[in-house]
């Protein structure tokens, strides 16, 4: 940047910090403060109301029993209720982890319409048998983690 430049830039800086703001009205007394719309949250309109691991379900398709522990070559199933409050779809992905070397063994989604209560079923099976060791299932909702499990298989 050439010097000239330089005092080109200089010079319109302290212009604008000679500048004064216009005077605003003071506020009207006994209104409510002004609060910004981000800090404000906002609730969402799925809630996960149940999340349950196990190797049986009924006709309903819920867990039967729902447990923490499976043996390798169980069919692990994994029942989630929701409650809704809108007509939107919405994206519910589980990710079934293998924590012992952190490898994703399975990700499933599915574009869910909640207004009401629902529930959905997701499997995970493998006919060889899941290695032993502790796994992760994590359910997210609109891509935000709602519910997660950890569980083992021995």
């Amino acid at each position: 940047m050439t010097t000239l430049r330089r005092l080109g830039v200089l010079a319109g800086l302290l212009a604008l910090a000679g500048c004064e703001r216009p005077a605003t009205a003071p506020p009207a007394p006994n209104a409510a403060p002004m609060i910004p719309a981000a800090s404000t949250p906002t609730p969402t309109a799925v809630r996960v109301t149940r999340l349950d691991l196990g190797n049986a379900i009924g006709a309903d398709g819920r867990v039967v029993r729902p447990g923490v522990q499976f043996a390798p070559r169980d069919t692990l199933y994994a029942s989630v209720g929701f409650h809704g409050r809108d007509a939107l779809a919405h994206a519910v992905v589980v990710r079934w982890t293998y924590l012992d070397t952190r490898q994703v063994v399975r990700e499933e989604g599915k574009t869910l319409l909640l207004p009401g209560n629902t529930t959905t079923l997701f499997q995970l099976v493998k006919p060889s048998g899941w290695p032993p060791g502790a796994y992760r299932l994590e359910l997210l909702v609109d891509g935000t983690l709602a519910q997660a499990r950890v569980f083992e298989v021995r």
